[in-house]
C-alpha cells in the first residue's frame, strides 16, 4: 500500500523571494535534522531553465518499535540515525508562461538510504498565485517494501508513521522558509543551526493526492524505487 500527501502554504512574497528563500533555507533553526547540503550541479539549459542537483543528509529519530530493523543511533553518535536524500529541482524563468508571468520552481527529492524500511519521495512547487503571492505546494509518496509477503500488517505500520512524520515536517518547514524570507526581506545574515537532536513535531491536515512523477537523473538515482538498499 503507497499512502500519499499533499498540504499547500501562501507566502505574501512575489515568487522570485521565495525561490530565493528555498536555496537558502539551510541551515535554519526549525532544520535542525540537515546536517549537511552539497550542490552535485547546477546548469542553464538553452531554454533558460536553471537545474540543480543537491545531496542533502539528514538525521532522524528511529521510533522504538522499529529499532530491531534499523541500525542503531550509536552507528550515528547516539543521536539518531543518518539517511542521504537525493534532490532535484528545475527553474523556469520569466516570462516561461508568457509575457510577464513570474518564474516557477519544481523539486522532487527522495531518501537513498534505507529505501527498502521506507521510501519517501516528495515532491514541491513554488509558483505565482492569481493575486500576486505565492504558492508552495509539497506532496509526497510513502512505500515500504520491508519483509516478505506475510509482513503487510508492518509495510502499513511504516508508512503510516511515515506519512504522519511528514506531516509535522512540513510545518516545521514552513517556519523554517518564513523565517528566511523574513531575513531576506530585511537583508539580515541568515542564522545557524542550532544543535540538539530531533524534537517532536507538529501535526498538519493532509489529503490524497497523486504521486509526483520520478524521470531522469533523479529515477536513476532512487533505482528500482525502494526494492533494494545502495
Amino acid at each position: 500500500m503507497v499512502r500519499f500527501y499533499s498540504k499547500t502554504h501562501e507566502y505574501p512574497e512575489p515568487t522570485p523571494t521565495p525561490l530565493l528563500a528555498f536555496f537558502l533555507r539551510y541551515p535554519n533553526p526549525f532544520a535542525r535534522h540537515v546536517l549537511s547540503v552539497d550542490v552535485l550541479s547546477r546548469r542553464l539549459d538553452a531554454s533558460g531553465r536553471l537545474h540543480t542537483t543537491r545531496l542533502i543528509l539528514k538525521r532522524g529519530v528511529v521510533p522504538a518499535w522499529a529499532s530491531k530493523w534499523l541500525p542503531s543511533a550509536a552507528s550515528s553518535g547516539g543521536r539518531g540515525l543518518d539517511a542521504w536524500v537525493f534532490e532535484e529541482s528545475v527553474v523556469d524563468p520569466p516570462g516561461h508562461a508568457g509575457e510577464g508571468s513570474m518564474p516557477r520552481l519544481v523539486s522532487r527529492q527522495g531518501n537513498l538510504s534505507f529505501k527498502k524500511f521506507m521510501l519517501v519521495i516528495e515532491g514541491g512547487e513554488i509558483v505565482e498565485s492569481p493575486t500576486g503571492s505565492t504558492l508552495h505546494h509539497t506532496t509526497a509518496e510513502v512505500t515500504s517494501n520491508f519483509g516478505g509477503q506475510w509482513s503487510s500488517l508492518l509495510r502499513q505500520r511504516i508508512e503510516s508513521y511515515g506519512v504522519g512524520k511528514f506531516e509535522g515536517n512540513t510545518e516545521l518547514a514552513r517556519k523554517g522558509m518564513a523565517l528566511v524570507l523574513g531575513l531576506l526581506r530585511d537583508r539580515h545574515l541568515l542564522p545557524p543551526a542550532r544543535d540538539g537532536p530531533d524534537g517532536t513535531v507538529p501535526q498538519d491536515t493532509a489529503s490524497p493526492t497523486q504521486p509526483p512523477a520520478q524521470q531522469g537523473l533523479f529515477a536513476r538515482w532512487l533505482g528500482d524505487g525502494g526494492a533494494r538498499d545502495p
